[in-house]
């Protein structure tokens, strides 16, 4: 009967990794981070502008609106970092944590805080992206 005998298992292959989880190693937090913070398609966001998006979290920040405040701030956030610039990255992911107090991946905004972790990612974006242009 056949219906009792054991199947036979198929060979299981790894899960072939992304991009970005090759180029993060064996860095979790890193991977994690970067993960909830590139830009998928960098150009749309990129028609506005950084300043667009600090106006907005500015004026959402005017108003109490806290989660519309946050999430303009890492747009910009996310775009600084897109455009290698330390020192905005920091800051705009900065005040995405401070707007949004309550926010549950705040850690992630927090992250960039330390200057080496800010500088690692943006090593790594910049070869994500860079590779990612390629690919396409």
């Amino acid at each position: 009967m056949g219906i009792f005998r054991k199947k036979e298992k198929a060979a299981v292959e790894p899960a072939k990794k992304t991009l970005l989880e090759e180029l993060c190693g064996d860095d979790s937090e890193l991977y994690q981070t970067l993960s909830k913070t590139t830009l998928l398609n960098p150009s749309m966001t990129l028609k506005e502008g950084i300043n667009h998006h600090v106006e907005k979290a500015q004026e959402y920040e005017k108003t109490g609106d806290h989660v519309r405040a946050r999430i303009a701030y890492q747009v910009a956030g996310e775009l600084s970092l897109y455009q290698g610039q330390l020192a905005q990255t920091q800051k705009f992911f900065k005040k995405a944590a401070e707007v949004d107090p309550d926010f549950v991946n705040r850690k992630v905004f927090e992250y960039y805080g330390k200057k080496e972790n800010a500088e690692r990612a943006l090593a790594v974006a910049k070869e994500f992206y860079s590779k990612k242009e390629k690919r396409t």
